[in-house]
């Protein structure tokens, strides 16, 4: 057998590199949002005092699947003494790192004593056993008399990690500050002249000690990727302006977010989870019911001033002129919202209908922009007639709070009857396959097929490989004409191993030993083997870039700017053989604590929407890549995410979480979505017909690859699965070839529908850039 080890021969940082990440740090810069300023910022270069893990220990990203293996990032630190700015001393930090160090070497010792036992089966499944990873903020690290200096300013970093397959909690040292944190904020407030917080976090995060202690300025700067350290010294000596705005609503309090008692683990109901505030989220909630936030959606303050004047306004754009009237060069945002005008249905205050980022305006000068609208984007979802509504009446369209125009409506307007997706019939259509496709597909045997809508497992003996990705296609049809694909984990970045060894046969390996988190009992042992392994042929590297996160990018308001985002991982797919990116995340911020919020956008449908599709637009317009929109739907915390239920309105589901879906899939037209883990309504995602088929295909004229989120199915149906429209079965195995099989005898299995998926198997596989040549 071949097998294509894609990558860079040389460990010398490429052109490529060097060009993304200034992408990187541009995009980290751009979605910084400055919450407080009462004049300290920016900062010019100077000696100051810097403190919190996060200065040293900076998060470039959430834990889990979206993590990226970059060559290097650079810490707050190391951007501080990039910029010029000097430390009064260090002594904190060196303390807390010397601290931090000292439990990871004690963590990492306890785990190897409790593991002794584990046969290797379990050992290769450590990340299931090895507990809480200490974390890189302190908890008991107050600061000592002699760890102050004499310098003006005082930065705190105050940071936070979070993954999938936990949710937060509303607990000190988590959502909420801990009393050291708060005792060091004090301390340092009293003792420097400035203090300036820094957010270093996926999401929100109580902020109360700011009504008890003096603080100078505030930047939400969230996880900013591999050059989080020089994006943020940008922003605060002022080489940048801060222009980023928040895609969330910041509460003064967590029980004033609609679902706050009723979320995941807080009513201790993790079965079953009931979206009782409707469509009322985020801004919604609190604009309905007039509950003032700390910082409302669409907040975050500037160096600079802009002058706006609507010059243009009809029914179907805003044409508005921006002037910078400040000091300095800057960018500025526009949102427009409409109002409703009142009618029998209940209706949030406003809505986001559009949005627009100005380029960069000099002191002095101004700008055009253009914004079209449509009434369609934000209608209302009547479920008497199950048909989006343009009620009658007057509609009024804001510049945030500014009025810009109003739109008679003289009767309601009524698009077209859709489905209630409460059943599930399973009537198959027929998928229209290419020729090429359909030449294969004639050929091969029902056990053929149903291995092709299975993946591949994690067998690295595969014609396309790329070591540590996610998954693969069925690697076991080469002989029928039949090359595998690979995927790779995101949203920030391609999650890959930035090493192989390639032997003299083509086979990848580990060529510099195991990597360091699979170090454990027995694995150990081998760790040496692997790197002596003989008939060696040549290295590969992977060094991919860690952009910021998800949550990052969308404050940035910019789709041009997450659009060349997706052009540029587009080409590391590319040069890495990768044909998709398991990317965007966009499920709604319905609750801060969800654990993955950082790998989505926003609580707002439209903003998600919106950047989903301009970074799927991105990387496939690189030819011979694309994505996989997900976790569609309602995959919106993750405690117990694979059994839980989202139970809801056909309302709310149209209106918030599957609106942001409907855009991203019809604006970006993606190779493939990927089916959430979850219930909605008491029915897996991955095995219910009506969101698979009847919504995205029927509906919304979706016509690429539905996979399955991994092991999804392994708590539900592998053959309602394929039944109701979910053509891949992920990661795969020999276990689910053999279910189907069975269920295929004995009729269970519908055999359009295993054609149909295997078709589009089929035609995701010739798209690919590593299988052009079949």
């Amino acid at each position: 057998m071949k097998f294509n080890c894609y990558g860079t021969t040389s460990p010398e940082v490429s052109k490529r590199e060097i060009e993304h990440k200034a992408l990187a740090r541009r995009a980290a810069a751009d979605g910084i949002v400055l919450l407080e300023n009462n004049g300290v910022l920016p900062l010019k270069p100077q000696r100051i005092a810097l403190y919190g893990g996060g200065s040293r220990m900076t998060v470039k990203g959430g834990a889990g699947s979206g993590d990226v293996h970059e060559r290097c990032s650079v810490s707050i630190e190391e951007g501080l003494k990039n910029a010029g700015f000097t430390f009064g001393n260090t002594l904190w930090m060196d303390r807390f790192s010397e601290k931090y160090e000292r439990e990871l070497k004690e963590w990492r010792e306890g785990i190897e004593k409790d593991i002794k036992r584990f046969n290797p089966i379990q050992t290769m499944q450590m990340f299931i056993y090895i507990g809480e990873h200490p974390k890189p903020y302190p908890s008991v690290a107050e600061i000592l008399p002699d760890e102050l200096c004499d310098a003006d300013t005082a930065i705190y970093v105050l940071s936070r990690q979070a993954g999938e397959g936990f949710d937060r909690r509303v607990e000190k040292g988590d959502y909420l500050l801990s009393d050291v944190e708060i005792d060091s904020l004090k301390l340092l407030s009293k003792h420097y002249k400035h203090l300036i917080l820094v957010l270093n976090c996926g999401s929100v995060m109580d902020l109360s000690v700011l009504d008890e202690v003096k603080v100078d300025a505030v930047m939400f700067i969230g996880q900013l990727g591999m050059e989080g350290g020089n994006a943020f010294a940008d922003v605060i000596t002022g080489k940048v302006n801060p222009s980023g705005r928040l895609t969330d609503t910041w509460a003064k309090k967590y029980e004033d977010y609609p679902s706050a008692n009723t979320f995941g683990h807080r009513n201790g109901n993790l079965d079953n989870e009931e979206y009782s505030e409707g469509i009322y989220v985020g801004y919604r909630h609190f604009e309905k019911h007039d509950i003032a936030p700390r910082y409302p959606f669409g907040y975050g303050l500037s160096y600079t001033e802009f002058e706006r004047k609507i010059s243009h306004f009809d029914n179907n754009s805003v044409q508005i002129e921006v002037k910078n009237t400040g000091k300095c060069a800057g960018k500025d945002t526009l949102l427009i919202f409409e109002i409703k005008p009142e009618c029998d249905i209940d209706c949030e205050k406003r809505a986001l209908i559009a949005f627009a980022k100005t380029p960069l305006i000099e002191a002095g000068e101004g700008c055009v922009v253009d914004i079209p609208i449509d009434l369609f984007t934000s209608a209302t979802f009547d479920e008497e007639k199950c048909a989006f509504i343009i009620s009658k009446g007057i509609h009024t369209i804001t510049l945030f709070d500014e009025k810009i125009g109003e739109r008679d409506v003289k009767e309601d307007i009524i698009g077209d009857k859709l489905s209630v997706i409460t059943t599930d019939d399973f009537t198959e259509r027929t998928f229209e396959a290419s020729a090429k496709a359909e030449s294969v597909l004639y050929k091969l045997s029902d056990k053929d097929k149903i291995k092709l809508v299975v993946g591949g497992g994690y067998s690295i003996r595969c014609y396309n490989n790329v070591m540590g990705a996610a998954g693969r296609t069925c690697t076991g049809l080469l002989r029928k004409g039949i090359p595998n694909i690979v995927m790779s984990d995101g949203p920030a970045g391609l999650n890959v191993n930035q090493v192989s060894a390639v032997g003299i046969e083509g086979f990848p390996r580990y060529p510099d030993g195991l990597p360091e988190d699979w170090k454990w009992g027995w694995l150990k042992n081998i760790d040496g083997f692997l790197r002596h392994i003989p008939f060696t042929k040549k290295q590969v590297y992977r060094y991919m870039t860690a952009f910021p996160s998800e949550t990052v990018q969308a404050q940035s308001f910019d789709t041009e700017l997450v659009e060349e985002i997706g052009s540029a991982v587009g080409r590391e797919m590319l040069e890495i053989g990768v044909t998709v990116w398991l990317a965007p995340g966009l499920n709604i911020h319905r609750n801060p604590l969800c654990g993955r919020n950082f790998e989505y956008y926003s609580e707002d449908p439209i903003v998600s929407g919106k950047m989903a599709a301009a970074i799927t637009r991105g990387v496939q317009s690189m030819g011979g890549v694309g994505v996989s929109q997900k976790h569609f739907c309602c995959n919106n915390q993750e405690d117990n995410r694979m059994m839980t239920s989202a139970n809801l309105s056909q309302r709310a589901l149209r209106e918030i979480y599957l609106r942001a879906f409907e855009i991203a899939v019809k604006e970006g037209k993606p190779w493939t979505v990927m089916s959430s883990y979850n219930k909605v309504n008491g029915r897996h995602v991955c095995n219910t017909y009506d969101l698979l088929t009847r919504i995205l295909r029927d509906e919304w004229g979706f016509d690429g690859l539905v996979m399955s989120d991994w092991n999804a199915t392994e708590q539900c149906s592998y053959t309602d699965a394929i039944n109701a429209g979910n053509d891949l079965i992920m990661p795969g195995n020999e276990g689910v070839v053999k279910a189907l099989l069975c269920d295929l005898k004995c009729g269970k299995l519908n055999k359009k529908a295993l054609d149909n998926s295997a078709a589009r198997v089929l035609e995701l596989v010739f798209k690919s850039e590593t299988c052009k040549d079949f």
